[in-house]
């Protein structure tokens, strides 16, 4: 299950898409850009589980982070989270995305517990007709990580729609292999 929305494609002007990949290709070159890319990468050799999931931020604690999303009494939409979450935690089991692993570890730099960094990140589930979870997603590691939304929509994208038919295990291992590849050789 996807984050990505079908109407993402759309063009609103002629040439958007050609300047949305200049755009994002030039936030994974720059400076800044590789920067976020070398601290990913070194998010993903500290997690605790070597698995990446799709579909959500992260599904660590998510009865918890449920009820704390729940802001209407009553309300239906945090059961309909509820199942959704439990179906992507049946087929995936508990973890983070790729972003949402950066964003785990820069909590956990700070000082932060690892469990208590894992309870703190928001669930941001896929798409629906109200919101966009990978815009939701771009948005919430731009405004938290201080990346550009173009690279932090890159990275949920690759995530979520790129390694889409791999296991959590799999999408682990490839986003680790492509970022080797981006950052290159380390010098020594």
């Amino acid at each position: 299950m996807s984050r990505y929305s079908d109407y993402d494609g759309e063009e609103w002007f002629p040439n958007q898409s050609a300047l949305w990949q200049h755009n994002a290709e030039l936030a994974l070159k720059g400076k800044r850009g590789r920067k976020a890319l070398a601290e990913l990468r070194e998010a993903l050799l500290a997690l605790p589980s070597k698995r990446l999931i799709s579909g959500a931020l992260c599904l660590v604690g998510v009865a918890d982070k449920i009820q704390l999303e729940s802001t209407v009494p009553g309300d239906e939409w945090p059961r309909w989270r509820l199942q959704e979450a439990n179906q992507l935690i049946e087929d995936q089991g508990e973890g983070v995305c790729a972003v949402g692993a950066l964003l785990w570890y820069r909590k956990v730099k700070s000082g932060v517990d690892p469990e208590t960094a894992f309870a703190e990140l928001p669930l941001i589930l896929s798409a629906n007709e109200d919101e966009d979870g990978l815009e939701k997603t771009a948005l919430l590691a731009e405004s938290e990580l201080g990346i550009t939304y173009h690279l932090a929509w890159q990275l949920a994208y690759k995530n979520d729609e790129s390694y889409d038919l791999c296991t959590p295990e799999e999408r682990y291992s490839k986003f680790l292999f492509w970022l080797d590849k981006e950052l290159g050789p380390v010098a020594v």
